[in-house]
């Protein structure tokens, strides 16, 4: 197998609707926020808590599992442990043209603060024009082209190193985070 086909992409894994509501909560919501601004990375990132917008952190939620759930009935050896995989966040990112992004190639799982990561998902919140904002994997030489909706799961590992490309026409808008593995007996 190809690394790539480890990358599993779910189109329509959200509606349009949401997808909307999620990007219309980003420019409204007061909560907690970040503006990466240096060499390797520029964009801003919020994240939903589920104390602050139940409802919204919810509805992203049943999609994260429901497309959890299809991407470990092609691969089930995933994870053989006694407990759920857990995603503690849910980010929203917006990344606008000329000069935003993270365009550096990095892996998700990086150093021993990350190590739990298993997977990484990303869901697409609005269209990008073609050859823009794509989702690169270094390796396999595959770009994923953003289409409002759109699920992507793929390993949090080295070989799996991505970028975002450059965009030119317009903000890009994803919800992205981690799948996790779970705490368990006494390593922990």
């Amino acid at each position: 197998m190809r690394l790539i086909e480890f990358c599993k992409v779910y189109p329509n894994a959200a509606s349009n609707e949401l997808c909307q509501e999620i990007i219309d909560w980003f420019e409204l919501a007061d909560a907690k926020t970040i503006k990466a601004d240096r060499d390797t990375r520029r964009d801003i990132q919020k994240w939903i808590d589920p104390t602050d917008d139940k409802e919204l952190y919810n509805k992203v939620e049943t999609i994260k599992r429901q497309t959890l759930n299809y991407y470990l009935k092609d691969f089930p050896l995933v994870y053989r442990g006694q407990r759920k995989l857990i995603s503690e966040e849910t980010k929203v990112q917006r990344t606008d043209p000329h000069g935003g992004g993270f365009h550096n190639f990095h892996a998700e799982v990086s150093h021993w603060k990350n190590i739990r990561r298993c997977l990484a998902w990303t869901i697409y919140l609005n269209d990008i024009e073609d050859q823009e904002g794509e989702t690169e994997f270094l390796y396999d030489k595959i770009r994923i082209q953003p289409q409002k909706g759109m699920m992507c799961i793929f390993p949090a590992s080295f070989a799996w190193a991505h970028r975002g490309n450059p965009i030119h026409s317009g903000s890009k808008y994803i919800s992205t985070g981690w799948w996790l593995y779970p705490k368990e007996g006494k390593q922990d």
